[in-house]
């Protein structure tokens, strides 16, 4: 990125940040202290995370601070309109407010689904949502199997157009998107013979699956191969977030309750694990993978 681009970032960060607060400040009266606290936290977090990167020169950090103020600003302010024009805050509790902010978007009908399909779309090509924040509330409002489907048919074409930016754009935009390290890495490792490794880095919580798919389109790797590898792989982990995030396999309440901790535990724990040790987990996966590769040759030039 230019300075010019990196400054251009900042303020909007900044300005994102900023209109979060006064957004729930104005809008978000009648909501509990849990809910506000989020939605002061996330705001304030991002606006001293911006400042800090933007002034220490990590641009990589201020982007990431930006795309996940962006998601924050949307969520807020659509939680805010929805709070005041349907007077949310008579109701008493947060939980009775939750169920009829729900109720609403499921009378919405179809266009509620395709704005949940086009959110889907949007996290794999702009917006790296995590993944709690694409699939649960879609399985909350219309069931996990519903959830699943919609957010299935939405990453799948997401898949498709990040595809087709590294195949038609070429290397220039994937990099403008990803960076020119992260972009030059992955090529290395899936380049020409790298299928099966695509395929482990789509089922692995290590990788950035939507990223993967850009940098697929750089590479030899068949569109057909690609869409079915799609198929088969964004499907199984989108069913798996929906039935989890829905409550029917651990429930919300009771015995649920230590078990959803632990978890959350497990995840924070896992994911930093995986941001110190990334590296090494590429490099032991691309090593293991080229022995096993390279292991029959070896023994058919034994044999001859």
């Amino acid at each position: 990125m230019s300075k010019k681009e990196k400054l251009i970032i900042f303020i909007l960060n900044t300005l994102l940040c900023i209109a979060a607060m006064v957004f729930t400040v104005t809008m978000m009266d009648g909501w509990g202290v849990f809910v506000l606290i989020i939605c002061y936290a996330v705001p304030s977090i991002c606006l001293a995370v911006g400042i800090v990167s933007f002034t220490l020169n990590k641009h990589a950090i201020e982007k990431s601070c930006f795309v996940v103020m962006v998601c924050a600003f949307i969520i807020i302010v659509t939680i805010s309109v929805i709070s005041k024009t349907a007077r949310l805050g008579n109701y008493e509790s947060d939980t009775e407010k939750i169920e009829r902010l729900t109720e609403i978007i499921r009378n919405t009908g179809k266009w509620g689904m395709i704005v949940y399909v086009f959110i889907q779309i949007l996290q794999v090509v702009i917006l790296p949502l995590p993944a709690v924040v694409c699939y649960v509330p879609g399985s909350q409002i219309w069931g996990a199997g519903m959830a699943t489907l919609l957010a299935s048919i939405g990453v799948l074409i997401g898949s498709v157009i990040a595809y087709s930016i590294g195949r038609f754009f070429g290397k220039k935009a994937v990099i403008w998107i990803a960076g020119k390290e992260v972009t030059d890495k992955y090529i290395t490792y899936i380049g020409n013979k790298g299928k099966v490794i695509f395929v482990l880095m789509q089922v692995l919580p290590f990788f950035p699956d939507d990223i993967l798919c850009m940098i697929a389109g750089l590479t030899s790797m068949s569109f057909p191969y690609f869409l079915a590898v799609m198929i088969l792989v964004r499907p199984l982990i989108i069913a798996a977030y929906c039935y989890l995030g829905n409550g029917s396999i651990i429930p919300f309440s009771g015995w649920g309750i230590p078990v959803w901790i632990a978890i959350f535990a497990v995840c924070i724990i896992l994911a930093a694990l995986s941001f110190k040790y990334q590296d090494r987990v590429e490099k032991w996966l691309v090593a293991k993978f080229k022995r096993n590769k390279d292991k029959p040759e070896d023994e058919e030039n034994e044999v001859e």
